[in-house]
């Protein structure tokens, strides 16, 4: 998972936990044409200082991101016009071996679809 909030930067790394993630686009019909619906979750591990301040800089940000799937495939979710935005939620269980880190998710809402690099 890659990110980046301006779009002539180049991509920063986000360090998410491996096959933690899942995203689904769907398309609905309205009253003024088809709109895509662009979500994402995955997790991050780690409350410190360094994750905070990332997630700090992106939450509710206008921001793009890059999530290459399982095959390699990446997506773009975001745009200059169509930016996407991440949520998260800090998360402790508390029991012994369990998640300690960040729920996120990614929303984005476009009448165009998310764009594919192959």
């Amino acid at each position: 998972m890659e990110y980046r909030i301006l779009p002539d930067v180049d991509f920063s790394e986000l360090d998410v936990i491996p096959h933690s993630g899942k995203f689904a686009e769907e398309v609905q019909r309205t009253n003024a044409g088809l709109l895509y619906s662009f979500s994402a979750n995955f997790n991050i591990a780690r409350l410190n200082q360094e994750t905070d301040k990332t997630i700090a800089e992106l939450s509710d940000r206008k921001a793009q991101f890059r999530i290459t799937d399982a095959n390699g495939t990446r997506h773009l979710a975001g745009d200059e016009f169509y930016p996407a935005r991440l949520y998260a939620s800090r998360n402790v269980d508390g029991q012994p071996g369990s998640f300690n880190g960040y729920r996120c998710t990614i929303t984005r809402n476009a009448p165009e679809m998310t764009t594919i690099e192959y």
